[in-house]
């Protein structure tokens, strides 16, 4: 039964529930078909089964709040010094140092050039 056939002034009951009927079942349809996409779209990217685990395999990857050690219960150094090859160069620099190196190294920055001019004069002599 389509809305068109149907005129406002000639609707009795059975036609009106007829017209309820119709938008109940595809109000129903369509959020089935939702569901179905949700779920077919869950299985196919591999997320499906994610909340269906057993408390052994969760204890892995249980956050941990201690000091000293990272959320994943490992010891920790924050202070060990972390060490970068510089590719001009090849010295061995701290990482937290080798921007400001390889920029004075490359002849990038302010005074940069003027050093790297040096450095590149006392290599020939």
């Amino acid at each position: 039964m389509k809305m068109d056939e149907i005129s406002m002034s000639s609707l009795d009951n059975s036609k009106l529930e007829g017209v309820a009927q119709d938008i109940l079942s595809d109000l129903v349809e369509d959020a089935c078909l939702g569901l179905c996409f949700e779920v077919h779209r869950a299985v196919k990217q591999g997320y499906f089964f994610l909340e269906d685990t057993d408390q052994e395999s969760m204890r892995d990857f249980e956050i941990v709040d201690q000091p000293g050690v990272d959320v994943f219960g490992q010891v920790y150094n924050q202070w060990k010094n972390k060490e970068c090859v510089c590719p001009n160069c090849s010295r061995s620099i701290a990482a937290s140092r080798f921007a400001p190196h390889l920029e004075k190294c490359l002849g990038m920055g302010r005074n940069s050039s003027r050093i790297a001019n040096r450095s590149e004069e006392e290599k020939i002599r």
